[in-house]
């Protein structure tokens, strides 16, 4: 929210037409954007292989859930256009202590992907409710 770029993207993902008609040029946001966000995933790839001391198919699969997860309880919009960063951050610290501190008494991996769905559908219920009301 405070560069340009960042206000871009917000607009962008509220209302593409709208974004455009404002002078926005949505062609190259997108761009700029999905090649960045592919290259972070990329770096992210790279640094998972080096930690696990090789590449695999299934490497990431457990952090799919959670980065939604986090996104989803840091305040970001599912549908689009709002974003929250610090909420984001926020939301990351809280989810991997929690996490932590169920592998720490012993709970299953099951058990831990199931809590961490149930918290998305409870925010998501939440927001949705908290719209509702306005």
């Amino acid at each position: 929210q405070r560069m340009i770029y960042g206000r871009s993207v917000l607009a962008i993902g509220q209302n593409i037409r709208a974004a455009w008609l404002a002078g926005v040029h949505v062609g190259r946001i997108r761009f700029l954007t999905y090649t960045l966000s592919g290259a972070l995933g990329g770096l992210d790839g790279a640094l998972l292989a080096g930690y696990f001391r090789g590449a695999n198919v299934d490497i990431g699969n457990e952090y799919l859930l959670a980065s939604i997860a986090v996104v989803v309880i840091g305040g970001t919009s599912v549908a689009g256009g709002k974003a929250n960063v610090p909420g984001v951050w926020g939301a990351a610290l809280f989810l991997v202590l929690l996490l932590t501190m169920l592998n720490t008494f012993g709970v299953s991996a099951g058990v831990r992907l199931l809590l961490t769905g149930l918290i998305i559908v409870g925010v998501i219920t939440a927001a949705g409710g908290q719209k509702a009301l306005r």
